[in-house]
């Protein structure tokens, strides 16, 4: 195997010192030849004959355009090294040496970003069109020039990068022969990378097995096939029901970071000061979407800045206003229509009322937003583009659904598999404690609906399957509530909002939720 090492980084980020520390090393030393890619000339050169002693022939690439797919294959025909080294342009795409067709038995191993501590935050902030991708594409990320910054400091910048790429790893580089990661990532041979990851996969079984074994002790007195098997369909179930409204909403979120400006935006959500949540409330039936596709749309409202109060507003409404949701409550509930009327009144209130606390409370959303949000826009300056116009908006748009539905997705499926095992336990724990007394029912149905995930589109039908069981107000207390505290969502929020901010948010949901189903109590 011939492995290819990239590394890249801005000029004067210190690529060169680094390549030349590096090819210094006494595990270099058994390569007969190493070609080495220079698509820039920075300001410290290579000594030619430092160069010829360690077997090192330096190709240069003056242009991006010279990046072609047969690079590397030129490379190995005329040289045939044992291994391969990239000295990248920063402002270079990185995607285009990446997708560069290689021969068979060449690897590419590393992406190195080399950065300077000190300029990092200014280069992030004016340029993250360029390093985004970089940090994105990247297996480590090597500071240098550090001293002038505190431990603090440091930890912040690692805070950022990991924010950027929770993959990567991040060094304070001051020799590469006591940096344990970069040894880790370059000396590594291929037996002990073979014998690493056959050590892996063992460590997986291992765990699997015994966590089958513990499943069988915990139901060993029960069909434990049966429990199993159940918790497999919900899991797929809720994966398969939330799936495609999170692609659609992933792709309405992309449109919104395309095609509408943030003036745009704030100018409709934001209009009057306080009839504006009225606004909020009622466009979510313009978005016959379920909870789990308005997701990424409150995500991408959010990364526009739009105001959190009404913003908030828009998000815990929408459940109770689409029309879907209307129609599965007349479907559900056949005798009693009113209760579709009863869910779009007091979703409207919640909702209003939660939002018009927020603005009294004057949070805005640089608030409650995570703080490297700016570095996780969906744009045309972010993404990997290849035509201009309208052409490459809509290449953007689609570009930009990918990113965000796969960065929702790994939520998701956490949340459905948490929300899978505890429908499987929580039926019957209703069942043992239910009793008559309405209180205990409607704290039982509002615990229900935060941890079963239901979509908002057909939790109507599950509320009504408990109707043998449990009285009118409870259960609409599970179908309303259900969507605005679903487990899945603030699971899939929290990759945007701050935890402490959902916690209150949720606090906010429930005193409400009180009081509405209170009063609703005296009705029914």
């Amino acid at each position: 195997m011939i492995y290819i090492d990239i590394i890249t980084g801005f000029l004067e980020s210190g690529k060169t010192t680094f390549i030349n520390e590096l090819l210094e090393n006494e595990a270099f030393e058994e390569y007969n030849k190493i070609v080495l890619v220079i698509c820039e000339a920075g300001f410290t050169q290579y000594d030619e004959n430092e160069l010829k002693r360690l077997n090192v022939v330096p190709i240069f690439l003056e242009n991006e355009s010279d990046l072609t797919n047969n690079l590397f294959n030129s490379i190995e025909s005329k040289y045939c090294p044992d291994y391969v080294l990239v000295e990248y342009n920063g402002t270079w795409n990185i995607s285009k040496i990446i997708g560069l067709k290689t021969p068979k038995f060449y690897k590419l191993r590393n992406i190195i970003l080399i950065s300077n501590a000190e300029s990092f935050d200014n280069q992030l902030d004016n340029m993250a069109s360029l390093m985004q991708p970089h940090i994105l594409n990247s297996d480590v990320v090597v500071f240098n020039r550090f001293k002038k910054l505190n431990e603090k400091a440091q930890k912040k910048l690692a805070k950022v990068i990991k924010n950027i790429n929770p993959k990567t790893k991040v060094t304070f580089y001051k020799r590469f022969r006591r940096d344990k990661i970069l040894k880790e990532r370059f000396i590594m041979s291929k037996d002990s990378d073979e014998k690493l990851s056959n050590m892996t996969t063992d460590i997986e079984i291992s765990a699997l097995l015994i966590l089958c074994y513990a499943v069988i002790c915990v139901f060993r007195e029960q069909n434990t096939y049966t429990y199993i098997q159940y918790m497999a369909t919900v899991f797929l179930g809720i994966l398969m029901q939330a799936i495609p409204f999170i692609l659609l909403g992933a792709f309405i979120s992309s449109i919104i970071q395309i095609f509408t400006s943030n003036g745009w935006i704030m100018r409709q959500i934001s209009k009057g000061r306080w009839y504006s949540f009225l606004i909020a409330a009622f466009a979510g039936i313009f978005m016959p979407i379920c909870d789990c596709g308005m997701v990424p749309i409150i995500s991408g409202l959010l990364k526009k800045n739009t105001p959190l109060p009404q913003t908030m507003t828009f998000w815990l409404s929408s459940s109770a206003v689409s029309p879907v949701v209307i129609l599965s409550m007349l479907y559900a509930f056949p005798d009693k229509p009113y209760l579709a009327v009863v869910r779009f009144i007091a979703g409207l209130f919640i909702g209003i009322t939660v939002g018009l606390i927020l603005k009294l409370f004057n949070l805005e959303t640089g608030d409650v937003v995570c703080q490297t949000r700016r570095v996780q826009r969906i744009g045309k300056d972010i993404l990997d583009l290849k035509y201009k116009g309208l052409m490459g908006k809509i290449e953007a748009v689609f570009a930009g659904a990918k990113v965000e539905f796969f960065r929702v997705a790994e939520y998701v499926i956490v949340g459905a598999l948490i929300s899978a095992v505890l429908q499987t336990v929580l039926p019957q724990t209703m069942k043992n404690i239910i009793g008559q007394n309405i209180i205990i029912q409607f704290v039982i149905m509002i615990a229900a609906s935060m941890l079963m995930s239901t979509c908002s589109t057909s939790n109507a039908f599950i509320g009504r399957s408990f109707s043998n069981n449990f009285s009118t107000v409870p259960i609409l207390s599970f179908i309303i509530v259900g969507p605005m505290l679903d487990l899945k969502n603030m699971i899939m929020l929290s990759e945007i909002l701050k935890k402490r901010f959902l916690f209150f948010l949720a606090f906010l949901v429930i005193l409400e939720s009180i009081i509405v189903f209170g009063a609703l109590s005296f009705c029914f």
